[in-house]
């Protein structure tokens, strides 16, 4: 997308950061891609590829979707299947299961329902509502960069198309700013 909805992933990666953790600039690493057949190979080989080249597989996703991206093989918020997925994040203070069990109740008004799974304990405490559409929300916590403080993630999954983009992440947005 264009519009700002989602950021590409150059936007999010920079490369000075990805030259430093893998030894190669994201240009570099495309250019390598392209000769192992990168264009029609796929997501899962070619992440796999760049794993075998001794890279992390966090920065490996990272690099094979930026490829993809400036390929022309997907656009920002679009995942492997197809479908599109947009995010928002803010931090608050507190603890992480009691920020959850503050915001579970605010999102399930506003989506009209109840979490159709919940997750407690361990880093990340989530919520996941799945829709009939196979749309689901999914809600996290975790310990935030500060002391007693909680970043809240929550994603929309499996959007059907891009034009759902700009107002699924604006609802996000604002169930998050109301908290």
């Amino acid at each position: 997308m264009t519009d700002g909805t989602v950021r590409s992933h150059a936007q999010g990666m920079a490369p000075d950061r990805v030259l430093a953790a893998t030894g190669k600039s994201p240009d570099e690493w495309h250019a390598l891609i392209d000769t192992a057949d990168g264009a029609t190979i796929g997501h899962a080989a070619i992440a796999s590829w760049i794993v075998d080249q001794g890279v992390e597989p966090w920065w490996a996703q990272g690099i094979t979707i930026g490829y993809e991206q400036a390929r022309g093989l997907r656009i920002p918020g679009q995942r492997t299947d197809g479908t599109f997925a947009v995010s928002a994040s803010r931090q608050v203070p507190g603890e992480r299961e009691a920020v959850l069990d503050r915001i579970v109740p605010v999102f399930a008004a506003a989506l009209g329902s109840t979490p159709t799974s919940e997750r407690r304990g361990g880093k990340r405490p989530s919520a996941r509502w799945t829709f009939p559409d196979r749309e689901s929300v999914l809600l996290n916590t975790e310990d935030g960069p500060k002391p007693d403080t909680v970043r809240i993630s929550v994603q929309r999954e499996r959007l059907t198309g891009p034009e759902r983009m700009p107002d699924a992440k604006a609802e996000l947005q604002q169930l998050l700013a109301g908290l």
